[in-house]
C-alpha cells in the first residue's frame, strides 16, 4: 500500500523511462482536488460533506517511433482553464420577478408615446405656422403685384418737362391705363418712335422717376448688345431671370434707330424665354416693355406732313390718326412677327415755336432765370439758337431736323460766348 493507502500497482519491467513516466502519472493522481461534474450537469452537495476523487488512468500511447514513451493525460472532471466553479459560482442566477420586466415595458411604451405626441404636436404647430406664413407671403406678393401705376402724376410730369409733343403724351398714358387693367398672358410692348430730339429718352427718365417701388425696371441698350446669337439669348436669359415674381416689371430696350436688328432680337428672344423653366416669374401680362428709338420715325414724321398738309397747320392729331399708321409700321419694320400686343406712340416732330420753347426750359434747369426774365436777352438768345438749328429745307412751319437734342450745347455756347467755335 501507498500512502494514503492506494494499492501498488506491480512492476513488471525493470525501471525505465516507462516506469518513470507511470510513476509521474500516479503522483499526480494523489491532488486533492475538488471533483467537477461535466458543463451539462447540475452542481449539488455530495453526501457527507467530502467529495470523492474519480479518475481513469490515461492510456498510454506508443508512438510509431523508437523513441520513449510518452503520456497523454485526460482527466474528466477536472479544472477548466480560465474559469473556477465554485458551489457559489454553480448556482444559478437569480432572475428579476417577471412584473419587472413588465414595468419597464409600461414605462418605454408611455415614453414613446409621449415623444411621439410631442413630435406631432410640433409638426401641427409648424405647418401652421408655415401655412400662416405662405398665406402672409401670397398676400404680400399679390398686393405688390397690384400696386397701382400713377398715372396722373406721370401725365403731370410729361406734360411740364416734355414740350410739343400732346399727342404722345395722350397715346402714352391712354396705354398705360390699359396695361393697368389688362389680365393679358402677353408683356404689353409700348413703342416710342419719332426722330431724334422728339422727347423719347427724356419720357422713359420720367416714367422711371415716378414709379413706385414695388416696380422692378430693367434697361437695355442697344449699342451695348452682343453681336452672337448665343450671347444675345445668354443676354435675354438674364433679363427673364431679373423679373421680380411679386411686382410689375418694366423693361426698357432704348437704341432701336436705322438698321439694327439687335433691339428686335432681344425683344423676341426675351419673350420666347419667358416661358422657359428657368423664368423667375410666369405672371407675363405684369411686364411693360418700352422700345424706343428712330425706327419707324421718319414714316411718322411724313404722316405728319401728310395731315397737316390735308387738313391744314392748325390742326390737333388725334390718336386714332396715327391707327392705321401704327398697324402698318408694325409689319413694315418685322415688330409683327415677334408680338402683336403692341402700342405705337408717335413723337412728331419740332417747330421752331417748340425749339424756342426748349430753350426756355433749359434756362430753367441752368437756374438762369435772369436771362428769361429779361426779355432783350432772351430774344438774343433765341436768335442765336435758331440761327445754328437745322430745320427741314421748305418746311412750314420749319421742322428742326434734330428737335431740341442740340438745344443745351447751342445755348451753353451763346451764354458762354463760344458759340464760333461750334461745327455743325
Amino acid at each position: 500500500m501507498t500512502r494514503k493507502g492506494r494499492p501498488v500497482i506491480p512492476s513488471v519491467c525493470p525501471k525505465s523511462a516507462w516506469q518513470r513516466t507511470l510513476n509521474r502519472a500516479r503522483l499526480s493522481l494523489d491532488s486533492e482536488e475538488e471533483p467537477l461534474r461535466p458543463r451539462s450537469a447540475t452542481p449539488s452537495q455530495p453526501p457527507g460533506g467530502q467529495l470523492q476523487t474519480q479518475s481513469r488512468r490515461s492510456l498510454l500511447v506508443r508512438s510509431a517511433s523508437a523513441g520513449p514513451w510518452t503520456a497523454h493525460t485526460v482527466t474528466y472532471g477536472s479544472r477548466r482553464p480560465g474559469r473556477s466553479l465554485t458551489r457559489d459560482t454553480s448556482k444559478k442566477r437569480e432572475l428579476p420577478p417577471p412584473s419587472a420586466g413588465r414595468s419597464r415595458w409600461c414605462w418605454c411604451v408611455v415614453a414613446l408615446i409621449s415623444i411621439l405626441i410631442a413630435v406631432a404636436s410640433s409638426s401641427l404647430y409648424l405647418a401652421t405656422d408655415l401655412s400662416f406664413l405662405i398665406a402672409n407671403k401670397e398676400l404680400s406678393c399679390r398686393e405688390r403685384r397690384n400696386a397701382e401705376f400713377p398715372i396722373t402724376e406721370l401725365k403731370n410730369q410729361l406734360k411740364k418737362n416734355i414740350v410739343g409733343q400732346n399727342l404722345a403724351i395722350e397715346s402714352l398714358v391712354h396705354n398705360l391705363k390699359m396695361f393697368a387693367a389688362s389680365s393679358a398672358e402677353r408683356p404689353f410692348v409700348l413703342w416710342l418712335s419719332g426722330w431724334e430730339g422728339s422727347g423719347k429718352t427724356l419720357t422713359i427718365n420720367i416714367i422711371k422717376g415716378v414709379l413706385p417701388k414695388e416696380f422692378r425696371v430693367q434697361t437695355v441698350l442697344a449699342q451695348l448688345l452682343p453681336g452672337s446669337a448665343y450671347n444675345l439669348q445668354e443676354k435675354a436669359m438674364g433679363l427673364v431671370q431679373g423679373l421680380e415674381p411679386c411686382a410689375p416689371n418694366l423693361l426698357v430696350i432704348d437704341g432701336w434707330d436705322g438698321e439694327s436688328r439687335l433691339p428686335l432680337a432681344i425683344l423676341e428672344q426675351f419673350l420666347k424665354s419667358l416661358h422657359l423653366p428657368e423664368a423667375t416669374t410666369q405672371n407675363a401680362s405684369r411686364v411693360l416693355v418700352v422700345l424706343s428709338g428712330t425706327r419707324g420715325g421718319r414714316d411718322v414724321w411724313q404722316h405728319f406732313l401728310d395731315l397737316q398738309r390735308k387738313e391744314g397747320g392748325e390742326m390737333n392729331f388725334l390718336e386714332h390718326d396715327f391707327t392705321n399708321l401704327s398697324l402698318r409700321l408694325q409689319n413694315t419694320h418685322y415688330l409683327a412677327s415677334v408680338t402683336s400686343n403692341v402700342a405705337l406712340v408717335p413723337f412728331l416732330p419740332m417747330d421752331l415755336a417748340q425749339i424756342k420753347s426748349c430753350v426756355v426750359r433749359e434756362l430753367l434747369r441752368m437756374q438762369r432765370e435772369d436771362v428769361v426774365i429779361d426779355e432783350a436777352a432772351l430774344a438774343r438768345v433765341m436768335k442765336e439758337v435758331s440761327a445754328h438749328t437745322e430745320f427741314v429745307p421748305g418746311s412750314d412751319p420749319p421742322l428742326a431736323i434734330h428737335g431740341c437734342k442740340r438745344v443745351p450745347a447751342l445755348l451753353a455756347l451763346v451764354l458762354s460766348g463760344s458759340l464760333d467755335d461750334l461745327r455743325l
